[in-house]
């Protein structure tokens, strides 16, 4: 069997972790994260092509871009939700293109003597 160079393991985990992030399966992305974090300390001590590290900083800025996009996705989404708690309204389109708004209640505490 053959062994396989550091640089080859990377691309797979950045191929897998690219997988990961577009499935939205984070827990297989901490793994991955993970194996890649080792496998680039074991990198600075073997010898790599200048194109395999030309390689390996695309295929990272492509999934670091994936995961900013997620991450501002996510921030997007906890707005959106802190506003709806707010009882800000929402709003929608009918199959026919009518629009139309609404709110959730806001819910208050009440006391009761």
């Amino acid at each position: 069997m053959e062994r396989r160079s550091v640089a080859a393991l990377l691309k797979r985990y950045c191929d897998e972790e690219r997988r990961h992030l577009l499935s939205g399966d984070l827990e297989r992305l901490r793994r991955v994260s993970g194996k890649k974090e080792r496998l680039l300390t074991a990198l600075a001590s073997e010898p790599v092509s200048e194109g395999e590290l030309r390689r390996l900083a695309e295929l990272s800025e492509r999934n670091r871009a994936l995961l900013s996009a997620a991450q501002e996705g996510i921030r997007s989404a906890m707005v959106r939700l802190a506003d709806l708690r707010r009882g800000m309204p929402t709003t929608t389109y009918s199959a026919n293109g009518a629009k139309s708004e609404f709110a959730a209640p806001v819910r208050t505490l009440q006391r009761r003597a």
